[in-house]
C-alpha cells in the first residue's frame, strides 16, 4: 500500500476513535501539546519540528471528524515529509491547505483573501468565522489573513488582526513578528516596531536571511528617525500616497496632510532663522553647508501633536497646500538651498499629488 493509502487509513481510524474520547482525556492530549499558549516577554521563538506539526494538524483533522477518502487522502500526500529540514514557511503552507481541505469555513476565509483586490475594503465578514475555531486553526488562519493585508499595504487592517496571534502558537514565528514589524514600521508606530524587530532578530529561531536583512534595515531607519523631522515628514507624506491610492481620503488622512504642512512651514521657518543668525543673505555660499548639515535633523517640538492645528483644506487649492503663492515661492526658495536634492523632489510630487486627490472615506 502507497504512503499516502497508510496516511489515509491512519487518519479514518484515528477520526472513529477520537469522536468516542472523554473531554478529559482530549484535555490531557492538549496539555502535552508542544505548542503551549503561554510565553514570557524574553521567551525565544521556535518554529516546531515538521513532524510534530504534522501529529497535530492531523490530529485537528481527526477530531473534525473528516471520513472523506479522496479528503483524507490529500491531506495524507500534504505531509509527506522527506528528509528532517522543512522551512516553516513551507510548513505553514501546508497547514493552511490541510485547514482548507478539512473544514468549509477555513476554506472559504483563504478563498476570499485570495479573491481580494488592494483596495481599502476587504472581506471582513469571513474573520469572525474563526472565533468559535480551535486554537490550532484559529491561529493559523488569522496569521495568513494578518499577511495577506499586510501584503497589500493594509497594514491597519492588518495590526488588528496579527495582535490576536499567539507567536507560541504558530508554526512561523518569524513571518509573524516580520509582518507585524513592516505595519508598524509604515505606521511609524516606533517603540511597537522595535519590539517587533526585537523578537524577531534576537529571539526567533531558524529567521530567513531576508527577513534579517530587512529586518535590520527596518531597525536602523526608526532608531535614526527623529521626531518632527524632514525624514518623518516624508515618511508621513508616502503614507498619505498610500491612504489615497487605496481611497481613503478621509478626516484621518487629512489630519496627517495638515501635520504635514504644518510640520513644513517649521522646519523652513527654522532654516529661514538659522540663515539670520549665520549673517543674513550675504554668506549664502557659507550658509548653504552649514544648512544643509542641519536640515536632516531638525524637528519641532509638538509638530506631531493631535488636534492642536488650524484646520486647512489641503490639496484643493493651487499651490501647496493651503500657502499663498508668494508663501509658497519663498518655502521653494528656502527648501531648493538648505534641503538635498531627493527631499525637493519629494515635497513637489507630493503637493501635485495633493493637488488631484480623489475624496474617500477612511
Amino acid at each position: 500500500m502507497s504512503e499516502e493509502g497508510v496516511f489515509a487509513r491512519i487518519l479514518l481510524s484515528t477520526s472513529l476513535f477520537l469522536q468516542r474520547l472523554t473531554w478529559f482525556a482530549l484535555f490531557v492530549v492538549s496539555l502535552c501539546s508542544p505548542m503551549s499558549p503561554a510565553f514570557a516577554a524574553d521567551d525565544v521563538f521556535s518554529p516546531p519540528a515538521p513532524a510534530d506539526v504534522r501529529t497535530k494538524a492531523l490530529q485537528w483533522v481527526a477530531e473534525r471528524g473528516v471520513t472523506d477518502k479522496a479528503v483524507l487522502e490529500n491531506i495524507g500526500r500534504e505531509w509527506v515529509i522527506e528528509g528532517t529540514s522543512l522551512p516553516a514557511e513551507e510548513v505553514f503552507q501546508r497547514v493552511i491547505r490541510t485547514l482548507t481541505l478539512a473544514d468549509a469555513d477555513a476554506k472559504k476565509i483563504v478563498e476570499a483573501c485570495r479573491e481580494a483586490v488592494p483596495v481599502a475594503t476587504w472581506p471582513r465578514e469571513v474573520l469572525p468565522l474563526t472565533d468559535a475555531m480551535p486554537d490550532f486553526a484559529r491561529q493559523h488562519l488569522r496569521l495568513f489573513v494578518g499577511r495577506f493585508l499586510a501584503q497589500r499595504q493594509l497594514y491597519e487592517e492588518a495590526l488588528e488582526v496579527l495582535v490576536a496571534v499567539d507567536p507560541k502558537q504558530v508554526v512561523d514565528p518569524a513571518s509573524y513578528f516580520f509582518q507585524r514589524a513592516i505595519c508598524e514600521h509604515q505606521l511609524l508606530k516606533k517603540s511597537d516596531a522595535l519590539k517587533s524587530l526585537g523578537n524577531l532578530l534576537d529571539n526567533t529561531q531558524n529567521v530567513p536571511e531576508r527577513y534579517k536583512a530587512v529586518a535590520l534595515l527596518m531597525r536602523h531607519d526608526i532608531e535614526q528617525l527623529k521626531d518632527a523631522s524632514l525624514g518623518e515628514v516624508a515618511k508621513k507624506m508616502s503614507d498619505v500616497e498610500r491612504r489615497l491610492i487605496l481611497g481613503r481620503g478621509g478626516e484621518k488622512t487629512q489630519k496627517v496632510e495638515e501635520e504635514i504642512v504644518e510640520a513644513l512651514d517649521e522646519i523652513i521657518k527654522k532654516a529661514e532663522q538659522q540663515q539670520q543668525n549665520a549673517g543674513g543673505g550675504g554668506g549664502q555660499g557659507g550658509n548653504q553647508n552649514q544648512s544643509g548639515g542641519a536640515a536632516g535633523d531638525s524637528s519641532v517640538k509638538g509638530a506631531t501633536a493631535p488636534g492642536d492645528v488650524d484646520k486647512k483644506d489641503i490639496g484643493n487649492k493651487a499651490g501647496w497646500g493651503s500657502l499663498a503663492p508668494k508663501k509658497a515661492a519663498e518655502a521653494k526658495n528656502v527648501i531648493n538651498r538648505n534641503f538635498p536634492s531627493h527631499y525637493r523632489e519629494a515635497i513637489e510630487q507630493y503637493f501635485k499629488k495633493l493637488a488631484n486627490r480623489p475624496a474617500g472615506k477612511e
